[in-house]
């Protein structure tokens, strides 16, 4: 009879635990949010902007599909981290600026390359420098001992 009120009085605490701490995970999650949210619009626009410089042919079209694509990429990590949060498989923290952490080095890549006027989006750029690249390739695959063409 002891033991099964000890037990009982286990099972109330462990669950008053349980859910303690998923409402003070639920309350970090949402202090982070507001946070993340901010620097979400800042990060979104340094991807936006630069594609609307870089990509110039398809009039407003393709950097519309290309920005709707890339907050597609935002909208999935955020539900995504927003999931492993409530289910403590992240911390707060992590989760809820996991897209924005993902997101941030592309916005400062494609600024970089849109201050540069880089010729991101031209497929005969990235042709010619594969061409240049050929020679580079060849010579490590011969050295790698792979057998030579004949």
């Amino acid at each position: 009879s002891q033991l099964s009120i000890t037990r009982s009085s286990l099972e109330i605490t462990k669950s008053d635990y349980v859910n303690r701490m998923r409402n003070l995970r639920l309350h970090k999650m949402a202090w982070h949010e507001k946070f993340s949210m901010s620097v979400a619009c800042f990060v979104l626009f340094l991807i936006g902007a630069p594609l609307g410089s870089i990509i110039r042919k398809g009039g407003i079209g393709t950097p519309l599909v290309f920005a709707v694509i890339f907050f597609v990429i935002f909208f999935l990590l955020n539900n995504f981290g927003k999931k492993f949060v409530k289910e403590a498989v992240l911390a707060p923290g992590w989760g809820i600026w996991l897209a924005t952490f993902v997101l941030l080095p592309i916005g400062v890549f494609l600024t970089y390359k849109a201050m540069r006027d880089s010729q991101l989006f031209n497929k005969e750029f990235y042709y010619r420098a594969f061409r240049r690249l050929q020679p580079l390739i060849h010579r490590i695959r011969n050295k790698s001992g792979e057998a030579q063409p004949q």
